[in-house]
């Protein structure tokens, strides 16, 4: 058996399907040549041009807990009225951009490799503002210095994405895990809002994963989450027909929306983005070289077949 990391991973690697390859989970991070060029050349256009942003992803994933994964990527957070200019300037600078999702997601192109240019969340629940940047932590990527997103931003995202081929509870727990006990508990409670149980289910999961490492977590932090269940308890929300698992997952939940009449949320909250002034704008610039028409009408359809104090739902507009 290697000893090294990489060999270990490489080995690994010959048993996995492309998707579990994906997935595979380890602490060596390494940057492939051809995307260290790329990476460091839109972090230093960026930087000359004064245009704030957060690194996020994998490689904040990474910053937190160490864990690396494969990825195609690099994720690059903006608020929404920044992300027009960080365009442009990458464009300047001989990058390719698409607009991908109108209300969350552009994509810029150097030779074959991609950076992810996010404004918002696909659910349409959020915008990125400005406590992104606010609680950033300072790093190098690429041999550029650069901030990454917050741990606790990096949570409140990951709480949504609950796809049958990606979920990030695993991601949500390792956080947890190593960084639960330096957390703003209050600040990550006020972000999720409403959908405090999707925390608290994390939570759970948490005690689950490590029985050994439950002090990680704020014993007041379960009391106050366990205390709304409990307040809860026999109450019925209002709309027996609305369906807010296709907030995690446009396909898992497709026939409730599909086949069952249910009401589909995501497409509401969505809808809703779509209808700011900020996200026209956004999808009416001419920075953009192409839009991803297929995509941006699947997001737009049914079910497929933000101040400090902002939170989730059904979109924050806050600190644009």
């Amino acid at each position: 058996m290697p000893s090294n990391p990489s060999a270990i991973c490489d080995q690994a690697r010959t048993l996995l399907t492309p998707e579990e390859e994906r997935s595979l989970t380890h602490g060596e991070f390494a940057i492939a040549p051809d995307e260290h060029a790329a990476f460091a050349r839109a972090l230093t256009l960026l930087n000359a041009a004064g245009i704030p942003y957060v690194v996020s992803g994998l490689y904040a994933l990474h910053y937190y807990t160490g864990i690396h994964r494969k990825t195609k990527d690099l994720d690059l957070l903006f608020k929404p009225t920044d992300v027009l200019t960080a365009a442009r300037v990458l464009k300047e600078g001989g990058f390719r951009t698409r607009l991908e999702g109108r209300h969350w997601l552009g994509k810029a192109f150097y030779g074959e490799v991609m950076l992810d240019l996010i404004f918002g969340m696909a659910n349409g629940l959020h915008l990125i503002d400005g406590a992104w940047y606010r609680h950033s932590r300072p790093s190098l990527l690429a041999g550029v210095p650069v901030r990454v997103a917050p741990p606790e931003e990096l949570i409140l995202h990951r709480l949504f994405i609950g796809e049958r081929h990606r979920s990030d509870s695993s991601d949500v727990v390792h956080l947890l895990m190593l960084r639960g006990s330096e957390l703003d508990w209050p600040r990550l409670i006020r972000r999720v809002g409403d959908h405090w149980r999707l925390l608290l289910a994390q939570l759970l999961f948490f005690d689950f994963a490590y029985p050994g490492r439950r002090r990680e977590v704020p014993d007041r932090v379960r009391e106050e989450l366990l205390e709304r269940a409990r307040g809860e308890i026999g109450e019925v929300g209002a709309d027996p027909d609305v369906a807010q698992g296709t907030l995690m997952s446009r396909f898992s939940y497709a026939i409730d929306v599909n086949e069952w009449g249910f009401r589909d949320y995501r497409r509401e909250s969505v809808m809703a983005a779509r209808t700011l002034p900020i996200v026209n704008e956004i999808a009416a610039s001419d920075v953009w070289e192409s839009i991803n028409e297929e995509q941006d009408l699947a997001e737009e359809g049914v079910a497929i077949g933000w101040g400090e104090d902002a939170v989730v739902g059904p979109y924050s507009e806050a600190e644009r």
